[in-house]
């Protein structure tokens, strides 16, 4: 599958950058289809400002801006490549799957419509709905209404099956992500319900709602170290919203003023580190190659210079970027994919990056 992928990535690249418009045909530019309407320009500022952000290493605003250009403009091939890249990078190979296919489909679809290749951005408006994504969709909602048939039914088994099959034909789904995390907690495999609330929390668009349900339960299984890192992610959305601020004090720091960490590094060898976290703390085997994490050393103390009250601390210094690849009992093991400045060490503290699956 990833010789494929990779093969029709190249034909993809080659199709867009290998035709241009001859000089002499400036009849036919005439008469092309360019990009004639305000969403397209602005597709293609988004797509270019998440390029320049994934050169940068800003990898959560390329995302962001390449989401964006991608509302606006669905068949815009750069972005699903580019997206697709920044995905396989983090772990996340259902996603990345999922825009490279994009990259095949519409590939094929411009040896259908060369015309399209004379503009001078290689793109097009967007084409009706794809039939495909249609399929996928459709596929992961027969599934969804499986499952919950299954559970008034009192087949719990059964259900949970179906509910993970919708959730991974369409990973973002909100409702099959909640429905599966509730079914997983109320049949008490509380652990792996707990890591699928955690994929939803860490949504953009998760609502404050299930935010909170997610928090609750977090916390009700003593996992607080999972909670915290998604309540200072979402705290930008969600600070002003009444009951925040009661989640948010569960987190504060005491007088001597704590690092938040879930693991320290144990060892570093042949570029990996063990951790010092593993199923016991939670972890499971479906986190090989999937959850990703970071290594941090905590920003200095920050004290109000009058009274010396301690007001929190600066932000944690990056060191390296892992992923996990090994599970074991009360360790994991995990591989350095980046380093920055004097990078790891053994007695450096870990905190999740982002949440993947």
């Amino acid at each position: 599958m990833r010789r494929h992928i990779t093969f029709c990535l190249s034909a993809a690249f080659a199709a867009i950058f290998a035709f241009t418009v001859p000089a002499n045909s400036a009849s036919l530019k005439d008469k092309v289809m360019t990009i004639p309407n305000h969403d397209s320009e602005l597709a293609l500022r988004a797509y270019e400002t998440g390029y320049n952000h994934y050169r940068n290493g800003n990898f959560e605003l390329a995302e962001d801006s390449y989401i964006e250009a991608l509302s606006m403009e669905p068949n815009l091939i750069k972005a699903h490549y580019w997206l697709g890249k920044l995905y396989k990078e983090q772990g996340r190979l259902n996603n990345a799957n999922f825009h490279w296919e994009e990259v095949s489909r519409l590939t094929e679809l411009i040896k259908e419509r060369r015309i399209a290749l004379s503009t001078e951005d290689n793109e097009y408006p967007a084409a009706p709905k794809i039939p495909k994504n249609q399929e996928v969709m459709k596929s992961a909602r027969d599934a969804f209404e499986r499952g919950l048939r299954l559970l008034d039914g009192g087949h719990w088994e059964g259900a949970v099956i179906e509910f993970k099959k919708a959730q991974k034909l369409y990973p973002a789904n909100h409702k099959y992500l909640l429905q599966l995390a509730r079914t997983l907690c109320d049949k008490q495999d509380i652990q792996e319900g707990v890591k699928y609330y955690r994929d939803l929390l860490s949504l953009r668009d998760v609502s404050f709602q299930d935010f909170k349900e997610g928090i609750t339960v977090m916390l009700g299984a003593n996992m607080d170290y999972l909670a915290a890192p998604l309540v200072r992610k979402q705290s930008g959305r969600f600070a002003k919203l009444k009951g925040f601020s009661e989640i948010s004090d569960l987190f504060k720091p005491i007088k001597n003023n704590p690092v938040v960490s879930i693991a320290k590094i144990v060892q570093r060898m042949d570029g990996q580190v063990i951790i010092s976290i593993g199923m016991e703390e939670g972890l499971k085997l479906s986190d090989e190659y999937s959850l990703a994490l970071q290594a941090f050393k905590p920003g200095s103390e920050l004290s109000e210079p009058e009274t010396g009250k301690l007001l929190g601390r600066a932000p944690n210094i990056a060191l390296a970027e892992l992923l996990v690849t090994k599970v074991y009992k009360n360790t994991s093991w995990a591989l350095i994919r980046k380093e920055y400045g004097s990078g790891v060490k053994a007695g450096d503290l870990i905190e999740f990056k982002k949440t993947i699956r």
